[in-house]
C-alpha cells in the first residue's frame, strides 16, 4: 500500500510522530485492559476475535473525485479535493489539510477487520452510528459497529491503493459527500466504487 503525502498539523513532524507512538502503545495497553476488565460481547453473541494483529499509525486519506481511475459518482456536486479524516464540528469529514500526518492508529484484528483509534483522543474509535447517519467517534469497546473490513484495492492516479471501508455491523461502506466539509456517511457499498467510498492507508514518511 502506498499513502500520499501533503501539509501537516500543528507542531513539528518530529513532535507529531512521536506523539502517534504513544498512543500506538497507550491503545495497545486500552485493548488489553478492556478484554481484561470487560471482555466483549453480550451473552449469547458469538465473540469476536480479541486478538491484535498489528498496529499501524496513519492517515485516511479520500482521492477527491480527480484521484482515481474509477467510475463517475452519481449526483451532482462541485469536485471535492482530497483530505484526511478528520473530526470537526461537522463530525468525521475529510479536510484539504494534514495529509502526510497520522490521525489514525489502524489495529488490525484476528478475523480480518480493523479497529481506528483516533489519535487526537485515544479513548474514542471510528464507529456506524446506532441509527441511519454520519459515521460518529465512540468510546472504545471493541464492538461489532467499531470494526471494519477492507474491500478492494481499487488503483488510482499513481498507483495508490484506495479501499472501500465496510463496518462489520451493518454491512454498510465509509462514504464521504460531494463537496468538501461534509459528513461522511454509511451507505451500501458500490460493488464498481466512486472516489466517494475509497481511502487510502497513508503512512507518515
Amino acid at each position: 500500500m502506498r499513502g500520499e503525502s501533503g501539509g501537516g498539523l500543528h507542531g513539528s513532524r518530529a513532535a507529531r510522530l512521536t506523539g502517534a507512538g504513544l498512543a500506538v502503545l497507550l491503545a495497545a495497553v486500552g485493548v488489553t485492559a478492556y478484554l481484561i476488565v470487560d471482555g466483549i460481547g453480550k451473552p449469547g453473541d458469538a465473540p469476536l476475535p480479541t486478538r491484535v494483529l498489528s498496529t499501524q499509525a496513519i492517515g485516511l486519506v479520500s482521492p477527491g473525485q480527480a484521484g482515481t481511475t474509477s467510475t463517475s459518482p452519481s449526483g451532482s456536486g462541485s469536485d471535492a479535493p482530497s483530505g484526511s479524516l478528520l473530526a470537526s464540528g461537522a463530525g468525521l469529514t475529510f479536510s484539504a489539510a494534514a495529509q502526510s500526518d497520522a490521525e489514525w492508529t489502524a489495529d488490525q484484528m484476528a478475523g480480518g477487520t480493523y479497529i481506528f483509534i483516533y489519535l487526537a483522543n485515544s479513548a474514542l474509535c471510528m464507529a456506524s452510528p446506532a441509527s441511519p447517519g454520519p459515521a460518529v467517534l465512540q468510546h472504545c469497546d471493541l464492538a461489532a459497529n467499531q470494526r471494519w473490513t477492507r474491500l478492494g484495492p481499487t488503483i488510482g492516479e499513481a498507483g495508490t491503493d484506495y479501499w472501500q471501508l465496510r463496518n462489520l455491523a451493518d454491512s454498510q461502506c465509509l462514504t464521504s459527500g460531494n463537496l468538501a466539509g461534509e459528513a461522511v456517511q454509511l451507505e451500501p457499498c458500490q460493488l464498481s466504487p466512486a472516489w466517494q467510498q475509497l481511502v487510502t492507508f497513508a503512512v507518515p514518511s
